[in-house]
């Protein structure tokens, strides 16, 4: 079976779907007013930001300094409060120890115990000295245990001379209390111990608090709590010498330290100094997230004014990007207008927002004015090439009907001819003459059907008919046809009874002829089968027939080509095969106006398979 090929006639061009579904952005593209209002924004925050963080550490820097001086003169003024108390207490308690050794009539103990007590002091001990026929121990106040001997061994050895002579001790646990150790030694070398409680010291403690967590801590020498905020370091006396401050503290250093507090569980800042008499670290600390929520209560004001500014400017960029982006949507929306063939957009007359849009819309106004003028040539061009598209068209129509009248004459008188068996070379021409003018004749029909075809003239006339004795009259037409060929003739399917079908019966007929004829070009040996069947699909009755050969085949490269009018696949069938190759082309045009569709299937050198496939109704 042939395949053929032609140059696809040129109609002027149109748009194929909306404008939204050919401009729609892959992926999602912000629009450039809300791109500019954006950067605008995103600056003055970024300015903003910065000028806050400058702000925030510039308080920050001025509150911890504000914090050094305050802190450092609140511990240096519990410092001062400390050191004047156990000065006191220690003149006292030397005053004390001096009268119980001269007097120790009751009328003094009375005095000097009501003495004591007012400064913190439970008791006193005169212990009796470590000589021959010396006095013994004598008591004033409580009766409490004495400490251990490597305390008072201490407070022998002692070298303190800030106190008068008195030593202390290190915080000391003695029963249910906690004391220091009073130690003063008389001439006659007896040790005067007393036992000074931590209350006045507590109650220095308690008065410093400030903030959330600000407060004041106080150790003894050796680092141990003596006041605290938390009870239970209190209590326990928990040796504080490891944290930084503490340690600068009893090497009697004195400034502003920022350390981790592992009581509180907070990073602190704290004025340190400590109680030259007795070498007491003494701290005001305070948690430095405190200062920084001061910092921000500071900035507070700051912040809504930066918001408010960013408002003010966030508004005045959009109305600038609303100003930059409105003639670029306009000269967007003038685009596509174009693109979809509307020539008739106006421009402004000036274009002010800018002198780059003003050159834009200057050079769009001449860019359409040539486009008009354009297109204008261009419809002209193809009117007049369907003008004379339809004169050929016309004149194909005309001359074939006119030639038809002739060659059918021709063909009858032949045929007459023909039968008229007197002289042997007359019938061999009438032959020849007979087969020259039912050619021409079927040419004449191509060119009728094609015409009719390209101009969309055919006609349908359905009616009610017997498809199947249409089968059996294509069998006995071209079934003569393929045995004088010398292949074989196969009809299966419909054309053994009866079936009333609407359709019409004469356009159904000549599409199967024409698939037919080209069955019997192209195929030198073998057979040729006509199927015929009507099933139903999607709710309708079809008819199908297929056409199967064993001829030349047709490459699957070259199968799209094969209802084509004009050309072939091979210029080489030229030679082979004669024929204007518009039959396939006639089937498609006709089976497309039933409503129908036509497929191919084809090997090469193996054959071809054609169906039709036709709607239809029952009778």
């Amino acid at each position: 079976m042939s395949a053929y090929a032609n140059t696809p006639q040129r109609p002027l061009p149109e748009q194929s779907g909306s404008a939204a579904e050919r401009y729609r952005i892959k992926g999602w593209v912000w629009p450039l007013q809300q791109q500019i209002a954006a950067i605008v924004l995103v600056a003055i925050l970024i300015l903003a930001a910065a000028i806050q963080l400058w702000n925030y550490r510039t308080f920050m820097n001025a509150e911890i300094e504000r914090t050094h001086e305050n802190h450092l003169m609140i511990a240096q003024n519990v410092s001062l409060s400390l050191s004047r108390y156990v000065t006191d207490a220690a003149r006292v308690f030397v005053h004390a120890a001096i009268e119980v050794s001269n007097n120790n009539s009751p009328a003094t103990q009375d005095t000097l115990l009501s003495l004591l007590e007012s400064l913190n002091i439970d008791g006193m001990v005169l212990l009796a000295p470590f000589t021959a026929n010396a006095p013994p121990s004598n008591r004033l106040g409580k009766d409490l245990p004495l400490p251990e001997q490597v305390v008072l061994d201490d407070l022998r050895a002692g070298t303190n001379a800030t106190l008068g002579g008195v030593q202390i001790s290190g915080l000391q646990r003695i029963g249910d209390n906690k004391y220091f150790i009073l130690g003063y030694e008389l001439a006659d070398q007896r040790l005067v111990i007393g036992y000074m409680k931590t209350d006045y010291i507590k109650l220095v403690q308690r008065a410093i608090a400030f903030g959330e967590f600000g407060h004041s801590a106080i150790f003894d020498q050796f680092g141990r709590a003596i006041a605290h905020p938390s009870p239970r370091v209190e209590e326990n006396m928990v040796d504080a010498s490891g944290i930084s401050a503490v340690r600068r503290m009893l090497n009697r250093e004195t400034g502003v330290e920022m350390f981790f507090s592992p009581p509180m569980q907070m990073d602190m800042i704290a004025g340190i100094t400590f109680v030259p008499e007795t070498g007491w670290p003494v701290m005001v600390p305070q948690p430095i997230y405190e200062l920084s929520d001061a910092v921000n209560v500071s900035l507070s004001k700051s912040y809504l004014l930066v918001m408010a500014m960013a408002a003010l400017l966030g508004g005045a960029g959009w109305a600038v990007s609303r100003r930059l982006a409105r003639p670029v949507q306009n000269f967007t929306e003038i685009s596509r207008k174009i693109s979809d063939g509307d020539y008739t957009v106006n421009l402004p007359d000036e274009e002010r927002s800018s002198a780059e849009m003003w050159q834009l819309n200057e050079s769009l106004k001449t860019m359409i004015h040539r486009m008009r003028s354009s297109n204008n040539k261009l419809r002209e061009a193809l009117r007049l090439e369907e003008e004379e598209n339809k004169r050929k068209s016309d004149f194909m129509v005309i001359v074939g009907h006119e030639l038809r009248t002739p060659l059918s004459g021709v063909v009858g008188m032949l045929t007459v001819c023909c039968e008229q068996k007197d002289d042997v070379d007359r019938d061999h021409y009438l032959d020849v003459a007979w087969s020259s003018a039912k050619e021409l004749s079927a040419l004449v029909d191509h060119m009728v059907d094609y015409a009719e075809g390209t101009t969309e003239s055919i006609r349908l006339n359905s009616t009610t008919f017997d498809i199947e004795a249409g089968m059996r009259d294509m069998e006995v037409l071209y079934g003569n046809l393929v045995r004088k060929a010398g292949l074989e003739f196969h009809r299966t399917g419909l054309g053994d009874g009866s079936t009333q079908i609407v359709s019409d019966p004469v356009r159904l007929l000549q599409m199967i002829a024409k698939i037919m004829e080209n069955a019997i070009k192209f195929t030198k040996e073998g057979r040729i089968t006509l199927h015929s069947e009507i099933f139903q699909q999607d709710d309708r009755k079809w008819l199908k027939v297929a056409i199967s050969d064993t001829g030349i085949g047709i490459d699957e490269g070259q199968l799209e080509r094969i209802f084509l009018p004009f050309g072939q696949v091979d210029s080489s069938f030229t030679r082979s095969y004669r024929g204007m190759g518009l039959g396939l082309s006639i089937a498609r045009a006709i089976v497309n106006k039933l409503g129908g569709r036509i497929t191919c299937a084809s090997k090469l050198h193996e054959g071809t398979r054609v169906e039709i496939w036709t709607p239809i109704e029952l009778a």
